[in-house]
């Protein structure tokens, strides 16, 4: 990401660096302004060079150049406008509003990274704590990875190829998302190569027990054949996977510590239940009705993953199967 363009301040700061001593480095006087040597060296050499170089004509320069030569499309009035905040009022992310316009053949669209852009820069006029499953009022890097492996659980590492690779179905990712004063929580089961998703209410709390009884309500739901293994990461509340595995005949295989992008699925839906019941929700209050609700809206997305086809529709095909 490129940095802030340089100030007035700085312009006239490298002015009077290079009227000082025409010879002074350029590393000298990118410390005096704190920015990089080659930032200052470009600045000069596009302004007429050392000897002619002027911080007033230079920041001038500079405004005029970050002018864009056009409005940005989302600031036009018009259907495409229209359609993008209609669809983020209703909850739908910025990469499924660009899954249906490209499904759609749409004459005019946009890309993500328009849309994040549009609704950082308040350009659309909706708040992006109100409409983004992340509910960050600014956008932010992400965080270094951690490496570790904790002995005594079946690490993700010693998972079978045709696991990560997404080459048969069968293999699912689990998380919850908690409640009102850790409560109460929901419990989320998500295939690795359809995305379908499988809600359940856990009104009593995540301990090992109740997540035991959650994990089995869930795990009930999905035929023998699509059941062949569960990713966790390393929380307590996942204790009693030696039963489930001795019960349903499956494996279970754990992520490293500090390490949920391992697996990446079911984090990133994760967003959109935190969308629809979000931090502070009372979940013991949620019916089971309302997270299947939740749920089919999530599973009748198209995806870009998937061929602009459904979580739904490729579940349905391979649960008949």
């Amino acid at each position: 990401m490129p940095g802030a363009p340089l100030s007035l301040l700085e312009h006239e700061e490298i002015s009077l660096a290079v009227t000082e001593d025409r010879d002074t480095p350029w590393a000298t006087i990118a410390r005096r302004v704190h920015r990089f040597p080659t930032t200052v060296m470009r600045e000069v050499v596009r302004n007429a060079g050392r000897r002619g170089y002027r911080p007033g004509l230079a920041e001038r320069r500079s405004e005029s150049q970050r002018c864009r030569p056009r409005p940005r499309r989302l600031e036009i009035p018009g259907e495409l406008r229209e359609q993008v905040i209609r669809e983020l009022t209703l909850g739908r992310s910025p990469v499924a509003i660009w899954t249906d316009l490209v499904a759609e053949e749409a004459a005019v669209r946009v890309c993500v990274e328009t849309i994040y852009r549009a609704v950082y820069d308040g350009v659309l006029g909706v708040k992006a704590t109100e409409c983004l499953r992340t509910r960050r009022p600014r956008r932010r890097r992400r965080q270094a990875r951690h490496e570790s492996v904790r002995p005594g659980l079946p690490n993700i590492a010693s998972r079978p190829a045709a696991v990560n690779d997404r080459a048969e179905l069968g293999h699912w990712e689990g998380d919850q998302i908690i409640g009102y004063r850790n409560r109460s929580s929901m419990l989320w089961l998500t295939e690795r190569v359809t995305r379908y998703s499988i809600g359940v209410t856990m009104s009593c709390g995540y301990a090992g027990e109740a997540m035991l009884a959650g994990l089995a309500d869930g795990l009930e739901k999905i035929p023998a054949h699509l059941l062949r293994s569960i990713t966790f990461d390393q929380g307590s509340e996942w204790a009693c996977w030696e039963t489930i595995a001795a019960t349903y005949g499956i494996d279970i295989w754990f992520c490293d510590p500090h390490s949920p992008w391992q697996r990446g699925q079911v984090e990133n839906l994760n967003r959109q239940w935190r969308w629809r019941f979000p931090r502070g929700t009372d979940l013991g209050k949620v019916d089971q009705a309302e997270a299947d609700r939740a749920a089919s809206i999530i599973n009748g997305q198209r995806r870009r993953s998937l061929d602009y086809q459904s979580p739904a529709q490729l579940y349905t095909r391979a649960a008949v199967q």
